[in-house]
């Protein structure tokens, strides 16, 4: 008598796509330099937004997201995720042109008093800074 056996496979969930980990990844580099407050790092932060956006744009344009984001019933939701995301890039652009822009104001203050021009020179050059911001 010959037993009969049914052999199962057990499906295992998939692995997620690289970008995922990236984007986990970036989060989590955020998060952990949070804190602090320097130019530098307040630039090393919004780079690492950037890298940030443009992984999520990577995952957007992933075939298996498109088809997700192509049910109606997500629709409503994907617009308020792109326009945040638009809102984010320009929100990352602003403070990256105002932290470029008082790094220029802070190496002029710096050529100025390694030229010594004087008390004078400094102040108007101070009053120029305070009334660009």
């Amino acid at each position: 008598m010959a037993a009969s056996y049914h052999a199962r496979s057990n499906s295992l969930p998939s692995r997620q796509h690289p970008i995922v980990s990236q984007i986990d990844e970036n989060l989590n580099r955020l998060k952990a330099s949070q804190s602090a407050s320097t130019s530098s790092s307040i630039g090393h932060n919004l780079s690492g937004l950037q890298d940030l956006h443009e992984c999520v744009d990577v995952l957007l344009q992933l075939p298996f997201t498109q088809q997700a984001l192509a049910q109606e019933k997500q629709r409503e939701m994907v617009e308020e995720l792109l326009d945040g995301s638009l809102m984010l890039l320009d929100v990352c652009t602003t403070a990256k042109d105002a932290l470029l822009q008082t790094k220029e104001c802070t190496q002029e203050l710096q050529s100025i008093l390694r030229r010594r021009r004087g008390a004078e020179g400094l102040a108007n050059e101070f009053r120029k800074y305070l009334t660009s911001r």
